[in-house]
């Protein structure tokens, strides 16, 4: 995407949207080529996408799909924004049933890491990934995105020192952006089609990272 391209801000999730989907009709219709673009990027990737498939899918016209979007690579942001914030709720939804930060915390990085290297979300979040380094507003739009899941994150650490199950970190968002970091890199390992380490493994190493440093000192 050049860098001199404007992309859509996306500043919140659709239902509070104003414009082409603001209506029940239109953000079904919208919903629909969403849930198409999304399965055609899992399965080949932006790159080799076409709007008239994501039309096809969507049971659309390219002229419908295009009312609600300026171009393929704002389907792409717009696809991923959808997807993240239905993740990212679930992920809440979860954590907040579980007791106890430690379980907390696994469930976190459980939901956090890809389940496989056709993860969907994973696979929108690297596509959208590679264009940022090219274009600042995607950058910003992707920093935007993600900083729900660290303070999530740090919502959790900030529990676990409530309740002296963890020791405070120093800097709490130095320890968000280290751990993310750190799971970033074994989300990577999985979409690379590695086996191994497992993702029972890649848990257990990120635990254990997290037990090094939250634990509290004895005594």
């Amino acid at each position: 995407m050049p860098s001199s391209e404007q992309v859509p801000r996306i500043t919140a999730p659709a239902p509070r949207r104003r414009g082409p989907a603001s209506t029940e009709e239109g953000q079904r219709s919208r919903e629909r080529v969403l849930q198409a673009a999304l399965d055609l990027i899992t399965e080949v990737g932006i790159d080799q996408v076409r709007v008239a498939e994501i039309a096809r899918r969507a049971s659309m016209s390219s002229g419908q799909v295009m009312y609600y979007f300026t171009s393929k690579e704002h389907i792409l942001l717009e696809t991923l924004a959808w997807q993240d914030n239905l993740d990212l709720i679930r992920t809440r939804a979860v954590v907040a049933r579980v007791r106890g930060a430690w379980r907390q915390l696994e469930r976190f990085i459980g939901i956090y890491l890809p389940t496989s290297p056709a993860d969907p979300s994973w696979i929108l979040w690297f596509e959208a990934w590679a264009r940022a380094p090219h274009n600042q507003q995607v950058s910003q739009f992707l920093e935007d995105l993600f900083s729900p899941w660290r303070e999530t994150l740090a919502g959790i650490v900030v529990g676990g020192v409530e309740e002296g199950a963890f020791a405070p970190p120093a800097l709490i968002d130095d320890f968000t952006i280290r751990f993310t970091a750190m799971l970033d890199g074994f989300a990577i390992l999985r979409l690379r089609h590695q086996n191994k380490p497992s993702r029972p493994h890649l848990i257990e190493l990120a635990m254990a990272s997290a037990r090094a440093e939250l634990t509290p000192p004895a005594g």
